[in-house]
């Protein structure tokens, strides 16, 4: 089959530093490759991927992209188009196109056949259609050993609910190691910077090896946010073996199995409660959940399913 990815300018695919969009771009072609297919991925040049590139620039607009390479993608005669955008601009001027969505975030331009992150994603958007993300675990590395540190890992945003992370900290006396891009510096500047210390310290952004030490070494993982379509940094920290501390919101409830792999909280005391109960949490259940549920390859053969439906031309 031949697979044509369009995905978002704003980095390489795999990105180079922080990006959960084109994170999951590079794995889900990864697999498709290893399974045989042909893929093309329509990005900025530079990323370390084996699917073959259709360059755009840089942080360029959508319609940019469209007049430098998106239209250029019907002379592929591709299979499927499988869009990653939020505008969706490709999909909505050839309409006739065999193609496919994933809602990445909130910011989306619905679309039909359109797949969601989450099944709690799906239903809020009036759909049962979803495919989780998968990971690569060789990227990643596991330990059974933790250190006295808990761990933020993800962008610096009031969506992130930093603020509630750094008050759990302080609650249960634990150091807390915040590692990101700052995405919103008036939010970091007003509400985060002055509260930093040498317990509670910003670390900037890292990658590689760095990120797979903090990842494996933590006692567990605060992902407090207020709006997820899936969260990315759960599933890192679990392959790890890391227990991950979450709020109570649709999506946590798939990504994480409480009380197995980590915890989902409502307030101060379930949140205590749970740093107290760490040392229970087996590192090897939270590695091996992702193993069962949350690979490249179940991500793959999930996209198989659906894009076999759209080139049957069924519409959802």
């Amino acid at each position: 089959m031949r697979i044509v990815h369009i995905s978002i300018p704003n980095n390489t695919v795999p990105p180079q530093g922080y990006g959960g969009v084109e994170r999951a771009i590079h794995w889900l072609a990864s697999a498709q490759l290893d399974m045989g297919h042909e893929v093309f991925i329509v990005a900025p040049v530079g990323g370390e991927t084996k699917a073959r590139i259709i360059p755009i620039p840089l942080w360029c607009s959508e319609e940019e992209a469209y007049q430098q390479s998106y239209k250029h993608i019907l002379d592929l005669k591709p299979d499927i188009v499988h869009d990653h955008t939020f505008s969706q601009l490709f999909r909505l001027r050839h309409s006739d196109q065999t193609a496919i969505s994933t809602r990445h975030n909130e910011r989306y331009q619905p679309v039909p056949n359109t797949v969601h992150n989450t099944l709690a994603d799906a239903k809020a958007n009036g759909s049962l259609i979803y495919v989780h993300y998968g990971l690569d675990p060789k990227e990643y590395s596991y330990s059974d050993k933790k250190k006295p540190y808990l761990l933020f890992l993800g962008a610096i945003h009031p969506r992130k609910n930093l603020e509630l992370t750094i008050k759990l900290a302080k609650w249960a006396k634990m150091p807390l190691m915040i590692v990101g891009p700052i995405r919103h510096s008036g939010y970091f500047c007003k509400k985060i910077r002055k509260k930093l210390n040498d317990k509670i310290s910003y670390h900037g952004e890292v990658m590689g090896e760095i990120k797979n030490h903090l990842l494996k070494n933590a006692q567990a993982l605060l992902y407090l946010s207020h709006w997820e379509s899936f969260g990315i940094s759960v599933m890192e920290a679990s392959v790890a073996g890391t227990p991950v501390i979450t709020t109570n919101i649709p999506p946590f409830h798939e990504t994480v199995e409480h009380g197995v792999t980590g915890f989902i909280c409502d307030n101060k005391k379930e949140y205590l409660h749970a740093i107290e109960q760490i040392p229970n949490i087996k590192p090897k259940a939270c590695h091996e959940r992702v193993i069962k549920n949350f690979t490249k390859e179940r991500m793959a053969e999930g996209y198989q399913k659906l894009y076999q439906k759209v080139i049957d031309k069924q519409v959802w």
